[in-house]
């Protein structure tokens, strides 16, 4: 091959979202994960397939709790607005805000909460800060890529927590979605004065609802690909709360 073809052909990868998949998938495998890329999920509304950029999955040998988070990587020369207010999580349940869930993991969370003991209350817990929605800044009035990316991956998580089989073991299942971006991340508030006040960050949250085709919502996490190192750890502390809390469960199963 030629060093012009070749070229070019790296150009044009650059050009893509292939790259920032690429780290993504490397940073939660670093972080211990068993990683996927491309993986598929069944959409419950179309009965099609469709196609997750990367699956980071914490290692699970007996099939009882699992613990996974689902993410879609937005490759854009334009900036990202996360639009926040201080009262996005007022009046509004901490367990439907930490994630997606199966029935018994949910059950679970409910018992466990209030226990002085349980490491992960401080994920559940939060404040009420949040986002409640998430903008492309500078793009096209009739292209939301931001709606399209958090749809899809709140889809998946909804797939990867169904259990379709009665006579199944009921599984602890717990699945985030996530966005990783490789262009600037605002977060845009309101002041007291009526003023709009941006702030550059490198992570944020935001909720979401889809219909699939009964209503399912929760955070979703946005992330810059430089931060990615230090979410990714975060993503392993939280799925090792999660073991630490229920790990009885799995071996109640046995």
């Amino acid at each position: 091959m030629s060093e012009n073809l070749e070229s070019k052909v790296k150009g044009w990868l650059e050009s893509t979202g292939f790259p920032l998949e690429m780290k993504a998938a490397a940073e939660f495998r670093s972080a211990g994960f068993d990683v996927r890329q491309s993986a598929s999920y069944a959409d419950q509304q179309t009965d099609k397939a469709r196609e997750i950029d990367v699956l980071a999955t914490d290692p699970d040998e007996l099939g009882i709790v699992r613990i996974s988070f689902v993410i879609e990587c937005k490759a854009s020369s334009k900036p990202w607005v996360i639009l926040c207010s201080d009262s996005a999580l007022e009046n509004y349940n901490r367990l439907l805000a930490f994630g997606l869930t199966s029935p018994a993991a949910r059950e679970s969370l409910v018992e466990s909460i209030p226990r002085a003991h349980s490491r992960v209350s401080r994920f559940v817990l939060i404040e009420n800060r949040a986002g409640y929605g998430m903008r492309e800044a500078l793009g096209s009035k009739d292209n939301d890529p931001a709606y399209a990316a958090a749809n899809s991956v709140l889809k998946a998580c909804h797939s990867l927590t169904r259990q379709d089989n009665p006579n199944q073991t009921d599984r602890l299942c717990f699945s985030f979605p996530v966005i990783v971006v490789d262009s600037p991340l605002f977060e845009c508030t309101l002041t007291s004065e009526g003023g709009l006040h941006l702030k550059e960050v490198q992570k944020s949250a935001f909720l979401f609802s889809t219909r699939v085709p009964d209503p399912v919502g929760c955070l979703v996490h946005v992330v810059t690909s430089g931060e990615l190192p230090r979410f990714a750890q975060w993503a392993k502390d939280l799925a090792g709360a999660l073991r630490q809390d229920f790990g009885h469960k799995e071996i109640d199963a046995l």
